[in-house]
């Protein structure tokens, strides 16, 4: 039998899947409380119980994606029987394929929450919390395979994923970084980081 605690994660893990289908699907702004709670075959009354507000629960939606993301991507690490580079690519048809399914409104607030334009820092903390270890183990593996240039040392690599990163975080670039990704185009960003300009 379930105890108390762990029917209040369910409920909440219920929630945030109902939340995350109805954004991704119709977007931040067109999205309403009434629309997840039914979707989580919840009341509104028992959805504000664990998220105050919508954008609260739209930024733990995020929060959850960022860790699953991560979670996807170690997934692709470890599979022992592919080569480095078939695991990047891997990793490029993961990411492609979430953000192909990813409403732009969606993709728009998301955006906003890595600049922290609403008042808010977790997300971006979220994706710092998990971004050395992703990329230790991409370093790691690369070099052991010979495939990373011993001349391109981890922090460079590093320094070039936070330079992106600021880029995506300016509000003075935030237009032009919503066109890239509402677009489709994260994944030629990701192909032009992994292989570069003369690569495949």
């Amino acid at each position: 039998m379930a105890t108390n605690k762990k029917r209040k994660e369910q409920k909440k893990e219920t929630i945030l899947n109902a939340a995350t289908k109805v954004f991704i699907s119709n977007g931040y702004k067109k999205t309403s409380v009434a629309e997840i709670a039914k979707e989580a075959d919840s009341s509104q009354v028992t959805l504000y119980k664990y998220f105050p507000s919508k954008i609260e629960l739209a930024r733990e939606v995020m929060i959850k994606m960022i860790i699953d993301g991560y979670a996807g991507y170690d997934e692709q690490l470890e599979k022992s029987n592919l080569s480095f580079k078939e695991k990047v690519e891997e990793i490029l048809n993961f990411g492609s394929n979430e953000v192909e399914h990813v409403n732009p409104d969606f993709m728009g607030f998301m955006i906003d929450e890595f600049q922290g334009s609403n008042g808010d820092d977790r997300v971006m903390k979220a994706y710092d919390k998990g971004k050395e270890g992703f990329w230790g183990k991409i370093l790691k593996q690369g070099r052991a395979e010979g495939d990373i240039n011993d001349n391109i040392q981890d922090e460079v690599v590093m320094m070039y994923v936070d330079m992106i990163l600021s880029y995506f975080m300016n509000p003075a670039t935030s237009k032009k970084t919503k066109d890239l990704v509402t677009k489709k185009y994260s994944n030629g960003l990701a192909h032009v980081f992994f292989y570069g300009i003369m690569g495949r």
